[in-house]
């Protein structure tokens, strides 16, 4: 008997889309998040509460790795989301308002998840939040501005109880907002809700989140999550002007360009492509050539 793959990928019968994988993952994420809100504490006892939490017991580590995989895995369908809609070329199909508000809706989701790992007061997400107050900073007094209102008065001197509140508000709630604008729903394929699930408490139960390391630590390897430490590793040999502003800047006009450009897109495409998998390969560096000192483990 012959199997139609085709109609299994179709009817999603064991692999739900990525679209409501990603739908899925935020559902979980705001649920376990709004549980774990009355265990932390922001600022200079984030940290502290993210440790007691984890060594409270099984369902307290299971809690906060289950959160923090559920942001993971929402990144990641959503990366995977906006690779089919390019390779499909479904920007086609969008007025250029809706395709906007999507090219914004991705950055309120990357920031919303972000948010939550500088907030954790580890040393990892201390130099991330350095790492990136340099960033914002870099515009004169418009960085400066933009560095006030998401880090607060402290900036990068302090673990921020003004992420944290972006983390649970401001980004989180932009990013919901901008969800149902893209689909007029939040609740996502039941099959895809409990698949998601499912792979949330596998990967939750047998490899419990990396919380990071106390402030007061000596380590000397600080890297950022996955989607993060592409940007540290270009950001140890490039100007930030270029790999913590221009770069970014260029793939959001490039993306926003596409409906507009639609004879051209093909070109648009090889030069996000050619980003991408450079981005990739930063990554793969900083992840496993870099060590103590952030130095190239191959000299």
């Amino acid at each position: 008997m012959r199997i139609e793959t085709e109609k299994i990928f179709a009817k999603r019968i064991w692999l739900p889309g990525w679209g409501e994988i990603a739908l899925s993952a935020l559902q979980l994420a705001l649920i376990s998040g709004m549980m774990l809100i009355p265990f932390f504490l922001p600022g200079t006892e984030a940290f502290k509460t993210v440790s007691l939490l984890n060594g409270s017991g099984f369902i307290g580590r299971w809690l906060h790795g289950f959160h923090s995989y559920s942001g993971d895995i929402f990144i990641f369908a959503s990366l995977i989301h906006t690779l089919e809609y390019l390779l499909k070329k479904s920007y086609r199909e969008y007025h250029l308002k809706s395709w906007a508000l999507l090219i914004v809706l991705a950055v309120m989701a990357l920031l919303a998840v972000f948010s939550g790992f500088l907030s954790i007061g580890s040393k990892e997400s201390f130099a991330a939040l350095h790492i990136f107050s340099g960033i914002l900073e870099l515009p004169g007094k418009t960085g400066k501005a933009l560095s006030l209102f998401i880090l607060g008065n402290a900036g990068a001197n302090t673990p921020s109880a003004s992420v944290y509140f972006h983390h649970i508000a401001t980004f989180t709630v932009l990013t919901i907002v901008l969800t149902y604008m893209h689909i007029k729903r939040l609740k996502a394929e039941s099959y895809a809700f409990y698949y998601t699930f499912v792979l949330l408490l596998a990967i939750s139960l047998f490899f419990p989140a990396h919380i990071g390391q106390a402030l007061s630590s000596p380590a000397q390897v600080l890297k950022g999550p996955w989607y993060f430490i592409g940007l540290q590793e270009l950001l140890s040999w490039m100007p930030v002007w270029l790999g913590g502003w221009l770069l970014p800047i260029l793939v959001l006009i490039l993306l926003a360009l596409l409906p507009y450009l639609r004879k051209y897109d093909w070109v648009i495409l090889y030069i996000l492509t050619v980003i991408f998998l450079f981005y990739l390969a930063e990554g793969a560096i900083g992840w496993f050539l870099r060590g103590a000192g952030w130095q190239l483990l191959l000299r």
